[in-house]
């Protein structure tokens, strides 16, 4: 299997970094979720929190290194199959989605470094506060951390039901291209 990819299909580090992110995103929504309905003196409470704020710099890092990538070996085109409205949706769904792998992360990290502490990743090292910021800032972060996540698991479904319309339904093989084979 080749690495970059080419007209036709995607290549093997594109597909890792693609669903390398979509685990990491579906299993942030869950665990924010869960985390959520925990109280400060739940056992699972802090270390949630941990894992959740270190795997969010993860997903940062994978979107900084997808972006980098797209531009050493550019995604495939749409099939020609598809109609305008499709090409416009896919557009669109796949830059929201790439803001959203930015702007989850950064608000995140906003909040969690509010009042000047790192963020430590898995107690192998910790990232510094870059900025502190007033309450004021770190209640919009936190505002739009939690509508972003909101947003960004139904983007998620309906990226996922897109690709299953175009698999088994219309039978582009649109899915196919970033799967495993």
């Amino acid at each position: 299997m080749r690495i970059r990819n080419n007209t036709e299909s995607f290549g093997l580090l594109t597909k890792f970094l693609h669903w390398a992110t979509a685990l990491l995103i579906i299993g942030l929504i869950v665990l924010g979720y869960y985390m959520v309905g925990l109280t400060y003196y739940d056992t699972w409470y802090h270390d949630s929190l941990q894992a959740h704020k270190a795997l969010g710099m993860l997903v940062f890092v994978l979107g900084a290194a997808t972006l980098v990538w797209r531009h050493v070996s550019p995604s495939p085109p749409l099939h020609d199959s598809l109609k305008r409205w499709e090409r416009i949706a896919a557009t669109a769904m796949h830059h929201t989605l790439f803001l959203l792998v930015f702007l989850l992360p950064v608000t995140g990290f906003l909040v969690s470094t509010s009042e000047g502490k790192a963020v430590e990743f898995f107690d192998w090292f910790e990232v510094p506060a870059l900025v502190v910021v007033g309450e004021g800032l770190r209640d919009l972060a936190i505002a739009i951390h939690y509508y972003c996540a909101y947003g960004t698991a139904a983007l998620v479904a309906l990226h996922a039901a897109a690709a299953f319309k175009h698999q088994l339904i219309d039978r582009d093989g649109t899915l196919a291209r970033m799967l495993w084979r």
